[in-house]
């Protein structure tokens, strides 16, 4: 089977950690999110992708390279100009079409998800849909457009599209960015343009009469789109536990390290995860924290609810809750920080707009 992952977006959600980066680039456990995703396509019998590139290309070519090393077959499909989620697949087509004409997946690369995607697929394929989109239910406090599902597990309208009357007996659900995909869309999305496919493509299919369903999963799934869903998703992610990933790293409840000690009398607190090589000073307290590779976190530190990427430094005595720090940022010595993203100044490439400076580094509320 094959997939198509959306790597092409500018992240401006995500920025500033975006600045310097393509948004899947940005790490997820102390890996790159596209290379959880990949790893998640791979477990689920895909074999060969296709990845659009745009913004920071190089940050995606530079992890992914030809996909050997993850056990995929990788393709690239730049987009000079951005064509949207329709006009990238659509471009990608001649990479995309198999033999057979056979099912395959396209998929966003900013979000966490333990869906069954064969369970999704199988489904696909019983009720000989065109399109089917993995939905979820909505949480409390979120604000994502919503889908209704009918009856059969009918898609009625995403976001309000088609425009109509809603159907009060339908059911409301979160898109979670996974489509299941017959080569038949191909004819739905006109060529050499900029199209969205939830905007303008299914809601058109939708008015014509064509089916697009509804797989609904009630498992884990995580938006990690902007600074703040970033943090609390990943947290979330670790405090689940059950990536695979994490299952080689696992040293207590809730605690992961790979090739990493917790030295005596350094306070943990699940989830916490420390990188291969991160070391931590005395009397230094952690309390859901992920903790990049090779960073030194100094004596007497508290972190909360703190991701520290790879290399980054943390000088004695600092105190940061709710915060993102950076590769190799230093935070200065005994400095309290709560709600911050942390960025170096060094090869910083994104507006400095709303930064202030703290020592060597840039800092902006998250």
């Amino acid at each position: 089977m094959k997939a198509m992952v959306l790597a092409a977006g500018m992240g401006e959600r995500m920025r500033p950690l975006t600045g310097g980066r393509a948004k899947p680039s940005l790490p997820l456990l102390n890996r790159p999110m596209i290379v959880h995703t990949l790893d998640y396509l791979r477990r689920h019998q895909v074999r060969e992708v296709v990845i659009n590139l745009h913004h920071q290309a190089d940050s995606i070519r530079g992890v992914v390279g030809d996909g050997s090393r993850l056990g995929l077959r990788v393709h690239y499909s730049e987009e000079p100009t951005l064509l949207g989620t329709a006009g990238g697949l659509k471009k990608a087509e001649p990479l995309l079409r198999n033999d057979d004409g056979g099912t395959f997946i396209l998929i966003n690369s900013d979000f966490a998800c333990d869906c069954d995607l064969l369970a999704a697929v199988k489904k696909h394929r019983e009720t000989g849909a065109m399109a089917t989109l993995v939905l979820t239910p909505p949480r409390p406090g979120t604000d994502y457009g919503l889908v209704e599902l009918g009856d059969r597990e009918r898609i009625l309208r995403l976001a309000g599209n088609p425009p109509g009357e809603p159907d009060p007996h339908a059911g409301r659900y979160v898109f979670t960015g996974i489509h299941v995909l017959e080569p038949g869309l191909f004819e739905q999305i006109p060529p050499n343009q900029k199209v969205e496919i939830n905007r303008t493509v299914y809601p058109a299919m939708i008015a014509a009469g064509l089916s697009i369903r509804g797989f609904v999963h009630s498992g884990l799934w995580r938006e990690l789109g902007t600074p703040r869903l970033y943090l609390e998703g990943t947290l979330a992610v670790l405090q689940d536990g059950r990536d695979p990933y994490l299952s080689s790293l696992r040293i207590g409840e809730g605690v992961f390290a790979d090739r990493a000690e917790v030295p005596p009398g350094v306070s943990v607190e699940p989830p916490v995860l420390l990188g291969r090589g991160a070391l931590l000073g005395e009397r230094t307290s952690l309390q859901g924290v992920v903790i990049g590779r090779q960073a030194r976190v100094g004596r007497g530190c508290s972190l909360r609810t703190t991701i520290v990427w790879d290399g980054a430094r943390i000088g004695d005595g600092a105190k940061l809750s709710d915060c993102i720090v950076t590769s190799g940022v230093y935070v200065p010595p005994s400095v309290s920080l709560a709600g911050k993203i942390i960025l170096r100044v060094e090869g910083y490439q994104g507006t400095k707009q709303r930064l202030e400076r703290l020592g060597g580094c840039f800092m902006t509320d998250l």
